[in-house]
């Protein structure tokens, strides 16, 4: 077996300029396929994790991107089954220019009361409390904009009038459900939006309910939808979970399109593949029949060459796979597109499986030149080319 491995090598060796390009054709390729399987995935991983929160997302039942008052938390509070209620009020900004889009949100001071996740401090409470600046950011917002802790950052309102707002940052949510929001104090916003003429109203853009048990969520969600019925503002609510699969849903249908792409990078490597094991295997051919006419089985031969082939697929693969598991392991932005919910990741299991493909891939790529060079007699083979 040792010996096998000796003889694969050396054969790999031999045109090593050919080798060297057809893996990295491979890794390219693994790497692509290794980020495009990670986005649906990433998606559901958002819905999943959102499932687990106790949360209720509420707005308006004429529109979801209609305000809704501040001010029925102070209702929401009071049902059975409600253990807190916070207003969220979005604001869309730009830090540097209009090419970087940051998703802020002010919130009231129930903030970590309804999002436990966030994992906000006593500390950061305090500091909140006393700065009405202080603001808190995502870790993967965090990591794209190259921001640190302590930073004043002055973020720039896209809506007329184009208001200037500026922060500090005192701390990062470490939560996988909203990792790239930028989250401030909500009355900051309201005074803000008053000194630019923008009206006095108390207004939100929906609402976030967490309730005591899961038992509670939908009991919980009928008595709110119930209680503002027939008001002037009527409300729809429903869990966090159904709330993101809906917003991830306006994008289209981004499995199909993922799954077309990756058939795509697939049969590209494949057609490479192939042509690459064609040549190796033609350069190859009187030693095929040399081996052969010593005695040498086909089994034994074709395992040389499919072991070549295996050994090109694996190393490209393990390097386009190992390198998006390195750039996207701890997450990145998806940018404009999701605004502040999720991000995308790159899971060891995920690289794991773009590496079978890979090594899978170049195995399928050898099966018509070396089975077509093994049906040739050894007597016909130094005069016939594949």
């Amino acid at each position: 077996m040792f010996k096998s491995f000796r003889l694969i090598e050396r054969n790999m060796r031999r045109n090593l300029r050919r080798t060297v390009l057809t893996g990295l054709t491979i890794a390219l390729a693994t790497f692509i396929y290794t980020v495009l399987v990670s986005v649906p995935a990433s998606m559901d991983r958002i819905v999943k994790d959102a499932s687990t929160t106790l949360r209720l997302v509420v707005n308006s039942r004429t529109a979801p991107w209609e305000d809704l008052p501040a001010r029925y938390c102070d209702d929401i509070r009071k049902m059975p089954g409600s253990a807190e209620c916070v207003a969220v009020t979005g604001w869309i900004a730009t830090w540097r220019d209009v090419s970087d889009p940051i998703f802020a949100a002010g919130c009231g001071p129930e903030l970590p009361n309804v999002f436990p996740d966030y994992e906000l401090s006593q500390e950061h409470a305090a500091a909140i409390a006393r700065n009405r600046r202080a603001a808190v950011a995502g870790e993967v917002l965090m990591k794209k904009e190259g921001w640190k802790v302590g930073q004043q950052i002055t973020l720039h309102g896209t809506d007329a009038p184009r208001m200037d707002l500026t922060f500090v940052l005192i701390g990062k949510i470490k939560t996988k459900h909203y990792p790239n929001t930028f989250i401030f104090r909500r009355d900051y916003l309201m005074e803000a939006r008053k000194e630019h003429g923008l009206g006095n109203e108390d207004i939100a853009w929906n609402l976030f309910v967490r309730a005591n048990r899961t038992e509670d969520l939908a009991p919980l969600a009928q008595a709110i939808d119930a209680h503002f019925r027939n008001s002037d503002y009527e409300t729809r609510t429903i869990t966090e979970s159904d709330a993101l699969a809906a917003g991830l849903s306006a994008l289209g249908n981004i499995r199909a399109i993922v799954v077309a792409l990756c058939a795509v990078v697939v049969l590209t490597v494949l057609l490479i593949a192939t042509n690459s094991t064609a040549m190796t295997v033609r350069d190859r051919i009187s030693e095929v029949a040399i081996m052969r006419a010593l005695g040498f089985s086909r089994t034994s031969v074709a395992a040389l060459l499919f072991g070549e082939c295996g050994a090109i697929g694996f190393a490209g693969g393990l390097v386009g796979a190992a390198i998006a598991l390195w750039a996207f392991s701890a997450g990145v932005t998806l940018g404009a597109a999701l605004g502040g919910n999720g991000a995308l990741w790159v899971t060891p299991g995920q690289a794991a499986g773009a590496l079978i493909v890979a090594v899978a891939v170049s195995l399928l790529s050898g099966l018509v030149p070396i089975f077509e060079a093994l049906r040739i007699p050894p007597a016909m083979a130094f005069r016939k080319v594949v």
